[in-house]
């Protein structure tokens, strides 16, 4: 593939923006003012949806007229922590070398912004039939906690209704149709302390804790001898992990206190609500065991935050048969990890993702993307624009 005459302005842009190293749960203002300042000098209106306090805020805008059926854009600007990894390289400072873009975010998900972010005075250049629309969050990596807001506005904000919802994670520019929902959860757990001599005397939260630990991972083996399996997926079912468990004073001290975190992600036949439920019922009959001796023992789950629901889109959704248009391929895959695609789709969007990069090079030391990866992707949206120009899939 020959590379694509704004090759080199989607570079400069992406070396642009990996210089905000914005982490999910921070503000985003510095990389969301440089995104606005770039609209604003292409004469484009958008619109803000700042979080309640005023430090973080989405953007969105139309490109094209005011006509049903266009095509949402969707991206994050925040990214993943890089301390504690072994860089080789700067972490938030283009390098570049041997047809690669180092930096945090270059493939998750920066590149894929950049190339929209080229496209924008092309596009306004071009008598569109069907509107483009540019959608970038905030805090994606810590929950897609603004996904939700952002869908809200965009259907608030226009009179005409957008049909499609592309969000470009990084996919290596496949259509990418399912993907596992998620969500995080602490569980805490208050026994009653006691010398270790007496620990039947008393309730430990850390044994407790193991007990609750015990029914997760078994719930996840249920699914799995049970046979709900989800071939279209690595790992084919849904699964259940513990990542992190705090309890304890002395070893010879029975826990007071435990506390562990664990998250779920669900293959669609699975719901994660019905997997709290019945964790959270199992949770009671431990309360009302051990509180018939021990008054204060406790248990309380809570979510880190709200639930992200999968992407199940069929696969002869016209979505699908658009996105392959554009990429010039027939087939479509799923993926393991979540991202704003189910919450589009939730909200009555045809969503898919497909974007530049792969996740294998995505949340590691010395990130990267290959220069290829960019320019099919402004080759793609090429053909997106070609599209909503004429209307037609070829």
């Amino acid at each position: 593939m020959y590379n694509h005459k704004n090759i080199e302005t989607s570079i400069e842009i992406l070396g642009n923006l990996v210089q905000y190293p914005v982490l999910g749960g921070e503000s985003n203002t510095s990389i969301a003012g440089y995104i606005t300042d770039y609209l604003k000098k292409n004469k484009i209106s958008y619109s803000t949806v700042p979080n309640e306090k005023g430090d973080k805020m989405s953007i969105h805008c139309r490109i094209g007229p005011n006509a049903d059926g266009g095509i949402i854009l969707s991206g994050h600007t925040d990214v993943v922590p890089t301390e504690g990894q072994p860089w080789t390289k700067p972490d938030f400072e283009i390098t570049r070398s041997n047809g690669r873009l180092y930096s945090r975010g270059t493939t998750d998900m920066k590149g894929f912004l950049a190339c929209c972010l080229t496209m924008v005075p092309h596009l306004k250049k071009i008598p569109l039939s069907k509107p483009v629309y540019l959608a970038f969050s905030y805090d994606e990596e810590v929950g897609c906690l603004a996904g939700p807001t952002l869908i809200k506005h965009i259907k608030e904000t226009y009179e005409e209704k957008p049909r499609f919802a592309i969000i470009g994670e990084p996919t290596s520019m496949k259509t990418i149709i399912a993907e596992k929902g998620v969500a995080f959860f602490k569980t805490q757990v208050y026994g009653q302390a006691a010398h270790s001599s007496q620990v039947r005397r008393s309730v430990s939260a850390i044994e407790e804790a193991t007990y609750l630990t015990q029914w997760l991972l078994n719930k996840m083996d249920g699914f799995i001898a049970e046979g709900n399996i989800d071939n279209r997926f690595d790992p084919s079912y849904t699964t259940i992990h513990i990542g992190k468990i705090k309890g304890g004073t002395a070893v010879n001290i029975v826990a007071d206190y435990c506390e562990f975190y664990w998250d779920v992600r669900n293959i669609p036949s699975d719901s994660i609500e019905k997997i709290e439920r019945s964790f959270q019922e199992f949770c009671l009959e431990r309360i009302r065991e051990k509180k018939k001796s021990f008054p204060a023992f406790n248990i309380i789950t809570t979510a880190e935050f709200p639930i992200v629901p999968g992407l199940d889109t069929p696969k002869t959704d016209e979505v699908v048969k658009l996105v392959n248009s554009f990429t010039g391929k027939e087939s479509f895959e799923t993926v393991a990890f979540a991202s704003e695609a189910g919450q589009f789709s939730k909200e009555g969007f045809s969503a898919v993702l497909c974007g530049p990069g792969s996740m294998e090079q995505g949340h590691k030391a010395d990130e990267y993307i290959e220069i290829t990866e960019m320019n099919k992707c402004l080759h793609f949206l090429d053909e997106l624009v070609s599209w909503c120009k004429n209307d037609k899939i070829k």
